[in-house]
């Protein structure tokens, strides 16, 4: 029997500053080694490069696109994502390290780094698929992106996530299978080397496919007690970083958690502790309001649903909270100017051009 294990869908604002600096760490370090200018990565990102390797930084999705957008374009490389995937390692997770490293078999190493990884990143959306022989684990970035940064992000999850497994496991780890949602890349090769698996580019999504035997291997350095030491400092990063989301991210992410079925005002405002009366004031304090974020977060569903799926026009009005596919359609046009039946063939289309 299958069953999916799902993430909330952007769980904070895009200027939420709820993003760990890990991964940038890791980006520095390969700019030290091919030789290249680190100082330019920072470059319009509203931040400095030595905070990028202070411990604690916390910066919002928005800077990690610039950073990531300066390094595409200083690098000249399109598989940076994968380069950068490929050189992690356990031993770089501080907490979430330790406790993969200490935990009892390959499960348990899936459950726990799916759900402390935003202790590390927080730039990829995860699910995970669980079927009787196999487990599949698909990731798309969190936010809305330009096609050169979903490549990157897709690639450094993924590779990352196999680089990881083999840390955990030994260096013979290999997929079943590894799927890329955009073009097969002019360096195939590069790819083939690093997953050594059956590789399938223009897929519906990105995913890897783990196969349930490599799940059930026992881990040898199993320690109970350090394994939960670590998980209790990994909760307590999460609640740091829960702290520094906006009340427009908080509002956002409980609106998300409920799909189809959206709570109200009053229920939102239960939900974070204050009146009603108090939630408006704040939102206005802020330029904003409730139906304004709600309509941003149907909005970002709605054109999820149309890119990443093939559900008809009356099950995504459906999903995302209307009555009927006419009162879908007026409000679409009048979210993006498009039609969704244009925005879903553009993006389609957009899908296809061979990327190098």
């Amino acid at each position: 029997m299958n069953h999916t294990l799902r993430s909330p869908l952007a769980p904070f604002a895009r200027q939420d500053c709820a993003i760990p600096t890990y991964l940038f760490h890791l980006l520095t370090s390969l700019f030290y080694q091919r030789g290249l200018n680190t100082a330019a990565l920072t470059q319009d990102a509203g931040i400095k490069e030595g905070e990028l390797t202070q411990e604690g930084t916390l910066i919002s999705f928005d800077q990690s696109m610039v950073i990531i957008d300066n390094a595409l374009t200083l690098s000249g490389d399109s598989a940076l994502g994968l380069a950068v995937g490929s050189q992690e390692s356990l031993s770089d997770l501080g907490m979430l390290g330790y406790a993969i490293a200490s935990c009892k078999n390959g499960w348990d190493a899936l459950r726990i780094s799916e759900s402390y990884f935003q202790t590390t990143t927080n730039l990829t959306h995860v699910e995970m698929s669980f079927g009787e022989n196999e487990c599949r684990r698909f990731s798309r970035p969190t936010h809305q992106v330009s096609d050169h940064l979903f490549r990157f992000l897709v690639d450094e999850d993924l590779s990352g996530h196999v680089k990881l497994t083999r840390d955990f496991l030994d260096d013979t780890y290999t997929p079943l299978a590894v799927h890329f949602a955009y073009p097969e890349p002019d360096n195939l090769s590069l790819y083939q080397t690093f997953f050594r698996c059956p590789l399938v580019f223009d897929a519906p999504v990105s995913q890897v496919v783990i196969q349930q035997e490599d799940l059930e291997r026992t881990n040898q350095s199993y320690n109970p007690v350090t394994e939960s030491l670590a998980i209790k400092l990994c909760d307590d990063m999460l609640l740091q970083q829960d702290s520094n989301r906006s009340l427009v991210g908080k509002v956002h992410l409980a609106l998300l958690r409920t799909p189809e079925k959206y709570p109200s005002i009053q229920e939102v405002a239960e939900q974070l502790a204050m009146s009603e009366r108090s939630l408006r004031r704040r939102l206005t304090e802020l330029n904003t309001s409730y139906k304004e974020i709600f309509n941003a977060v149907r909005q970002e569903l709605a054109l999820r649903y149309l890119k990443d799926s093939n559900l008809a026009m009356e099950d995504i009005a459906q999903l995302v909270g209307f009555s009927d596919s006419t009162s879908f359609y007026r409000s679409f046009k009048k979210w993006t100017g498009k039609a969704p039946s244009s925005y879903r063939s553009k993006a389609y289309s957009d899908s296809k051009p061979k990327m190098n």
